[in-house]
C-alpha cells in the first residue's frame, strides 16, 4: 500500500509515516460474514501479530517488575503503556482477579511467560517439544526399544547408574601455595620465552 501519515503528539514533526509493511485492517464482528463470529484466520493474523512484540521495545523502564505504586508513577513510557501498565496495576488489587497475579506482571502488560505454550488444556508445552525431540533422537541413535524417561533421556542399562547433576564448586586455587606456585611457572614460561626471542635476534 502506498505510504499514509498519520498524526503523531510525540513526534517532533507532528505525524508519523508508515512504508510498504504498514497493514492496517481492523477486526470487527460480522466482518467475516459467519454469524457475527470472527474467523480462524483473523484471530490468528491478530495474535501473530502481537506474538512478535515485547516490552523490551518500551526501553529500560520495563525490564523489571514493579514493586511499588511510587514506582508506577515513574514510570518513563510512552502514555499508551502507562495506561496499560496501570491498568494491570488496578485489576491486580481485586480480590477476584488475585488468581492472574497481574500485578506481578504488570511490567510485561500482564502477560506471564510465553502465551503460546502455557495454558495445558489448549496447547503444549516447552518441556513437552523437548521431550519428543530427545525421544526422537535418543530412539534414532540407540533404537526403537531404548528406555526413556518422561523428559526423552535415555535410561542407564540394568545395573548402571545415571550421574546427570552438576554443581558449581569454585574457581581458582584451593591454598595459596598452590596459587603462588602457578603464578611463578607462568612467569618462569614467560621469561624463558623472552630469552628465547633475543637470542633468536642475536643469532640472525
Amino acid at each position: 500500500m502506498p505510504c499514509r501519515c498519520l498524526p503523531c503528539p510525540a513526534s517532533r514533526r507532528g505525524w508519523r509515516a508508515g512504508g510498504t509493511q504498514l497493514d492496517l485492517r481492523p477486526i470487527r464482528r460480522g466482518d467475516s460474514g459467519e454469524g457475527g463470529e470472527l474467523s480462524a484466520e483473523q484471530v490468528a493474523g491478530y495474535v501473530a501479530k502481537y506474538a512478535t512484540k515485547a516490552t523490551e521495545s518500551f526501553g529500560t523502564a520495563l525490564d523489571r517488575p514493579i514493586r511499588s505504586r511510587a514506582e508506577l508513577a515513574r514510570l518513563d513510557v510512552p502514555a499508551h503503556v502507562a495506561a496499560l501498565v496501570r491498568a494491570c496495576w488496578q485489576l491486580g488489587g481485586r480480590g477476584e482477579l488475585a488468581g492472574l497475579k497481574l500485578r506481578r506482571w504488570a511490567h510485561m502488560l500482564g502477560y506471564r511467560g510465553h502465551f503460546t505454550t502455557k495454558s495445558r488444556r489448549y496447547s503444549t508445552t516447552f518441556r513437552a517439544l523437548r521431550a519428543a525431540r530427545r525421544a526422537w533422537v535418543a530412539r534414532r541413535r540407540h533404537g526403537p526399544t531404548v528406555a526413556l524417561d518422561r523428559d526423552g533421556r535415555a535410561l542407564p542399562p540394568d545395573g548402571g547408574v545415571l550421574v546427570a547433576v552438576w554443581a558449581y564448586q569454585g574457581r581458582g586455587y584451593t591454598t595459596p601455595g598452590d596459587a603462588w606456585l602457578a603464578r611463578s611457572m607462568g612467569q618462569q614460561a614467560r621469561e624463558m620465552r623472552r630469552v628465547a626471542r633475543e637470542e633468536l635476534t642475536t643469532v640472525a
